[in-house]
């Protein structure tokens, strides 16, 4: 029997483990800290169970969904799921549509609300280049480089909180080719890619226990 020795419990530790058992192999897995999870897991402050490090995923997500699957997790009642909808107590608003892909983002820009015509022309046209680009990207640029070209308004209102979001990471030090490619998955890969799926549960009990 081969045998594995994964450094690190995360959830890329625990998803390489359980593809290794799969074919058949002896794994051991290494952790410093008390508890597997990685970022992703549960903490406890005051006696109360939270998460350490809020994550959310979105419908483009696959093989994750596909990986909670596996290990017994039922989607419907871990996860709940909304359509993409940014919403700031400034007023701006951007809801996506049922419409078929790329359309219901589409459908976003140009109902977005505190935008100015300016600011979604600009904003189209960044997307048409990353499009062009393959949404591809020097692998050294932070997300806040990537979106230069954005108007400020647009900038903070929906990059900074969709790459916290889908990254758990702030924009200024996000990788920004990592997040072109959950952008090409969200808005390119159907409708309902670029779901918001909520974790009913902690985020421990959403993986980490049942792997």
């Amino acid at each position: 029997m081969k045998k594995l020795r994964i450094i690190g419990g995360g959830w890329a530790g625990l998803s390489a483990a359980i593809r290794a058992v799969q074919r058949g192999w002896q794994v051991r897995i290494q952790e410093a800290a008390p508890t597997l999870g990685g970022r992703a897991r549960r903490i406890q402050r005051a006696g109360l169970n939270l998460d350490n490090g809020q994550h959310i995923l979105i419908g483009a997500y696959s093989q994750t969904l596909q990986l909670l699957k596996l290990v017994g997790v039922n989607e419907e009642q871990v996860l709940m799921r909304i359509p993409l909808q940014i919403i700031t107590p400034q007023g701006f608003e951007f809801k996506a549509s049922n419409w078929p892909s790329p359309l219901h983002v589409l459908t976003a820009i140009a109902t977005a609300t505190t935008w100015s015509i300016q600011d979604k022309f600009f904003l189209l046209k960044t997307c048409i280049h990353w499009q062009a680009q393959q949404f591809n990207c020097d692998s050294s640029l932070t997300v806040q480089e990537l979106c230069q070209t954005l108007s400020p308004l647009v900038y903070q209102s929906m990059i900074e909180p969709l790459c916290i979001a889908a990254l758990n990471t702030p924009a200024s030090q996000a990788s920004a080719s990592v997040f072109l490619r959950v952008l090409q998955d969200a808005f390119l890969s159907g409708t309902h890619g670029s779901d918001f799926l909520l974790p009913r549960v902690d985020l421990s009990e959403l993986f980490v226990i049942p792997a």
